[in-house]
């Protein structure tokens, strides 16, 4: 596990050519983020987790789309993220997702000291 400042988030689909039925595709997303740390509790505190993202994925476009960071206070470092699919594209019994990227860099260590 690493700590890393998220960047550009990246989901894709299996081609057309392959995935006949695109119903199950994820279609309006958010993305969640924070830092665990060494705690190995399962339990997400609500408090640490903030908004990176929310974003459509559309069908009409490539299959690899990327999805920009929300500039926002409370985003920072992170070390674990969370995907909430709040729909699909048509299917009632399941979504499918073939790949989610999260890209990042390391943080300046000097600019993570406390002030």
């Amino acid at each position: 596990m690493c700590n890393t400042l998220a960047s550009p988030f990246e989901e894709s689909e299996e081609d057309e050519s392959v995935a006949y039925d695109r119903s199950s595709a994820p279609k309006d997303c958010r993305v969640s983020g924070w830092l665990q740390g060494h705690d190995n509790e399962l339990a997400v505190n609500a408090e640490k987790m903030f908004l990176l993202t929310e974003f459509t994925y559309d069908l009409d476009k490539s299959n690899a789309q990327t999805f920009t960071v929300l500039d926002s206070p409370g985003s920072g470092v992170v070390d674990t993220i969370r995907l909430d699919i709040t729909s699909n594209h048509g299917s009632s019994s399941h979504t499918c997702i073939y790949r989610l990227r999260v890209h990042g860099q390391e943080p300046d260590s000097v600019s993570m000291l406390p002030m």
